[in-house]
């Protein structure tokens, strides 16, 4: 790991798992001398492209995200060695390097410590917490996904054991909230003002990928369920918000407007998959029977 340059004793690390039809050909290939953070690619496909990335380094690994994420870091502690945070995106966020910027700088101001960029309300998701949400700028939350988590390396070093031999890691995000330091409710966030698109269909190429090997994704995130959330039923839920609406933990009912005028302004909202997902959420943070935050 010898090309890694720590510009600072605070630098923000970016470990990129990258195929061969990627969509991140704006912020991951910032070149070097324009961007203060370091960027490891780990191909898990030929990429044509690969000389068009100014990585600082380039590990090559087969298999799922995260089962080879905890091979880097298992292997390479050093890694994690004076970071501010680290960032892991999936290979087809697209954004410019100064949304980037813009969410290592609010992450760090902030003080979290674990966040993640809101998705463009046009972009395909799974949950509407994620959704970029109009008045606020910073939303924190009891989850962020897989998608694009962004961590200290305290709760990287947590959540490790968690992706050992596990291709998908279904089921982490939502749980590694409880790595996080007191108070946990003010760590924990999406960040609106740093918003990326995700125009991929979901589901990908890993769930059939992993059937050829005979292992099914949908089994590895039942039973982690069952070991680590058990029966309870979890809602993911914004909290409070730091933004034109003012700012707040306790701010539920100011947050949960922001969410409902991002629905009726935005068309791109009103497909029916979205509009059940974005109900289901602002009904549980309205009656919050169903509550399962870290505050």
């Amino acid at each position: 790991m010898s090309g890694i340059s720590h510009q600072s004793a605070a630098a923000c690390l970016v470990v990129l798992r990258i195929g061969a039809d990627h969509r991140v050909g704006g912020w991951a290939k910032t070149a070097r001398k324009d961007r203060d953070w370091d960027l490891v690619l780990s191909p898990y496909q030929d990429i044509p492209d690969l000389p068009e990335f100014d990585a600082d380094a380039v590990i090559p690994l087969p298999g799922g995200k995260w089962e080879a994420l905890h091979a880097i870091f298992t292997d390479r502690p050093e890694m994690l060695a004076g970071r501010a945070l680290i960032w892991l995106p999936d290979d087809d966020l697209e954004g410019s390097a100064d949304t980037v910027a813009r969410l290592f700088a609010i992450a760090r101001a902030q003080g979290l410590d674990l966040c993640q960029p809101a998705l463009t309300p046009g972009s395909a998701f799974s949950h509407f917490v994620t959704v970029q949400h109009l008045l606020t700028n910073v939303r924190y939350t009891n989850f962020v996904e897989l998608m694009a988590p962004l961590m200290t390396p305290d709760v990287m070093r947590a959540a490790l054991p968690q992706m050992k031999g596990r291709a998908g890691a279904k089921g982490l995000d939502f749980i590694w909230h409880r790595f996080v330091r007191a108070p946990a409710g003010a760590r924990v966030a999406v960040i609106d003002a740093a918003a990326m698109a995700h125009r991929r269909p979901l589901g990908g190429a890993l769930a059939p990928a992993m059937a050829e090997k005979g292992r099914d994704l949908e089994d590895e995130r039942a039973a982690f369920f069952k070991a680590h959330l058990g029966p309870r039923y979890y809602r993911t839920l914004s909290h409070g918000h730091d933004g034109p609406l003012g700012r707040g933990l306790v701010g539920r009912a100011s947050v949960t407007l922001a969410g409902v005028l991002t629905v009726l302004l935005t068309p791109a909202l009103w497909r029916k998959d979205a509009l059940a997902r974005a109900a289901k959420t602002l009904w549980a943070q309205i009656t919050r029977d169903i509550w399962q935050g870290t505050r």
